[in-house]
């Protein structure tokens, strides 16, 4: 604003005296220090105004993109924003000493042995009646509980994977 000196100390001239500093949308962008798409931005949420003409008013809009910076609201979601980053690098951290310290495992890994032993499982399964006996009789009954078995293994894989609301093999990569 302008100053005027009277009486050996500078007054302030009211809005009204002054004269309007009316500038492109390019021009504001410079003073402001940004790009023209951003004060299209501010202008589209209403914190500086376009006049009628197409062209803003230096001053004013000056003052009113201070008081959006100055915002409490923007304030707060902007130390909001820093405090979450905070949290996910503390639990970035916290997750790559946990692997070092060999307490957390790739669940892919998990997943791989438990699928290599229970093939091992099944697979010694299978072949049990051939190894305990040559009379096919003995054989049979010795599959019918193996099938047995392996039903009801399968049967309480299954209501695991429901209590733990897994989806089913056919839906997962």
């Amino acid at each position: 604003m302008t100053e005027l000196v009277a009486a050996g100390r500078p007054k302030r001239c009211n809005r009204a005296a002054r004269n309007a500093v009316l500038v492109s949308g390019n021009v504001l962008a410079v003073h402001f220090g940004c790009t023209r798409q951003h004060v299209d931005q501010l202008t589209a949420q209403g914190v500086i105004e376009r006049r009628a003409d197409g062209k803003f008013d230096l001053d004013v809009s000056r003052l009113k993109y201070l008081a959006h910076l100055r915002s409490p609201e923007r304030r707060s979601a902007r130390a909001e924003a820093a405090a979450k980053h905070a949290e996910a690098k503390t639990q970035l951290l916290h997750i790559r000493i946990e692997e070092k310290q060999r307490k957390l495992v790739r669940r892919d890994d998990v997943n791989e042995l438990l699928d290599a032993m229970c093939g091992m499982v099944l697979t010694h399964l299978s072949g049990m009646s051939a190894r305990c006996s040559r009379d096919l009789t003995v054989r049979r009954n010795i599959d019918a509980v193996v099938d047995q078995v392996r039903r009801e293994m399968a049967a309480a894989c299954l209501a695991k994977a429901d209590e733990w609301n897994e989806p089913p093999l056919h839906e997962q990569d």
